[in-house]
């Protein structure tokens, strides 16, 4: 397996979330102050989540970082660097990859379940709400009524 199969690879097994992340910063060349800007956070906090980023797109998303661990990353700036080199290659790959996606029956078949189950969640909170409007009250129970005690 070449190097940019194995980089593909974990790109495209990795969380979705983090393989963006690390898509923009490796192959689309975002900067932190572009990532930190994109997430409205600062840029402190914008090395942290790309280094997190990569440990998940590393790690297959297994991994969990311990805080403070961010300055101990040489194998994610390996990786980044690595993502890097292989930018065209990387990134016609994963084009080809969209492509076949669109137009596969796989695509098909999972946007109309996603449909179906928007659907289903409409529907069980229509009837639920028309449930609970329409459930019999109690009657209103009669309070005794108390005089005032006469001094």
């Amino acid at each position: 397996m070449s190097q940019v199969d194995a980089l593909f690879r974990l790109l495209t097994e990795a969380p979705p979330r983090s393989a963006e992340i690390v898509r923009r910063v490796a192959l689309d060349g975002l900067g932190l102050e572009q990532v930190a800007q994109l997430f409205d956070v600062g840029l402190p906090e914008a090395e942290v989540l790309v280094f997190r980023a990569l440990v998940d797109v590393r790690s297959g998303g297994s991994e969990r970082v311990r805080d403070g661990a961010e300055r101990d990353g040489v194998r994610e700036r390996e990786l980044l660097e690595l993502l890097k080199a292989h930018r065209a290659p990387l990134q016609a790959r994963l084009a080809e990859a969209a492509q076949a996606y669109a137009a596969s029956p796989d695509r098909n078949r999972d946007e109309w379940l996603r449909r179906l189950a928007i659907v289903v969640v409409l529907a069980l909170t229509a009837f639920f709400y028309w449930r609970e409007q329409h459930k019999p009250r109690p009657p209103p129970e009669k309070r005794p009524t108390v005089q005032p005690a006469s001094p």
